[in-house]
């Protein structure tokens, strides 16, 4: 029994030296993953923020369901330039948001539109994201509606028949590409030769197909799309198209607007009464009028790490605009 005990006890120290560089191991290589990131949207439902873009992706699913319970219902949303021309203009807005379940490619295109989407949204905002997507929609088909242009076929003419966020996405695909060509997506390619490479196969197919009014959506959806961001600071490489000062918004800040941090100050000093009823003025850390606040201070120096590090070349037209007005702040205070 001794020999036998005494073989014991050595596995058992073996054991707990194996657990607790188990434990140790475990606490070196342990992992979370990251919080959702938080975004800039109407509402949210969980941890979840229901940005435009969300909203969009969430009526495309949606629509995904109601084609699983009645498909000539979820198709009434479709764009059919002869049906609009009969009255049905609720089309003009709807097209995007029918995204039937024909194929994987249809879930796939509401991922893409998501990613291409929120990068987008994030340098424009919600409201403008909003505006843009509206314009995106009816423009095109209202103009490819009213100029009756139709596609043609071996055996004659058929209106335009358009649904589903796919153009969209080439759209949004081409405004990051020309935004930001050096970027890098699948298997290291730049972002510019992905988004020429898809347009240039969408135009290839449709010319072959004699599809004159799909090509004329497709390429009218692309250019509202160009022309919208434009004047919100984006495309700057795009200077053939003018900026309207009126469509112009303020720089989008993610730390807030300026002075946002500061409390608000009425015009005449706070008081209290003190116990024998005498005014007294309130004391508080009220912030410098003029001054950055500590928000301010540190969008400042994350704008300025990121031109120490890739050249003021590599900041983004709003980014250029906010630092301008930090700068003068700065100044100011």
């Amino acid at each position: 029994m001794g020999p036998s005990s005494g073989g014991l006890s050595r596995v058992e120290t073996r054991g707990d030296s194996g657990t607790a560089n188990l434990a140790e191991m475990s606490g070196r290589y342990s992992f979370s993953l990251p919080e959702p990131r938080q975004r800039d949207g109407w509402f949210r439902i969980g941890s979840v923020d229901v940005t435009t873009t969300a909203f969009v992706v969430g009526l495309g699913v949606a629509s995904m369901l109601l084609y699983a319970l009645d498909p000539a219902t979820a198709f009434k949303g479709a764009f059919v330039s002869e049906l609009v021309r009969h009255g049905d203009l609720w089309r003009l807005v709807t097209w995007p948001l029918t995204n039937p379940p024909d194929s994987l490619w249809a879930i796939v295109g509401l991922v893409v539109f998501w990613f291409l989407g929120h990068l987008i949204e994030d340098e424009l905002g919600r409201k403008p994201m909003a505006v843009l997507l509206a314009a995106m929609a009816v423009v095109p088909t209202v103009l490819v509606t009213l100029l009756n242009v139709a596609n043609e076929t071996g055996n004659g003419r058929w209106s335009t028949y358009s649904f589903s966020v796919s153009f969209f996405s080439l759209a949004l695909l081409t405004i990051y590409g020309i935004e930001h060509p050096n970027a890098k997506f699948f298997f290291g390619i730049p972002a510019w030769v992905i988004a020429a490479a898809f347009l240039f196969i969408e135009v290839l197919r449709d010319v072959g197909d004699r599809a004159w009014a799909q090509l004329i959506l497709v390429l009218l959806v692309v250019a509202v799309g160009c022309i919208g961001v434009r004047q919100r600071g984006m495309l700057d490489q795009l200077t053939f198209i003018p900026r309207a000062k009126r469509l112009a918004g303020p720089a989008p800040s993610p730390y807030g607007e300026i002075g946002s941090a500061r409390p608000n100050r009425s015009k005449r000093s706070r008081r209290r009464k003190g116990p024998s009823g005498a005014g007294s003025v309130v004391s508080g850390p009220w912030g410098q009028p003029g001054g950055p606040t500590p928000l301010e201070q540190a969008e400042l120096d994350v704008l300025l790490d990121k031109i120490s590090a890739t050249g003021i070349d590599s900041l983004s037209a709003q980014e250029k605009d906010r630092l301008n007005a930090l700068s003068k702040r700065m100044r100011g205070s």
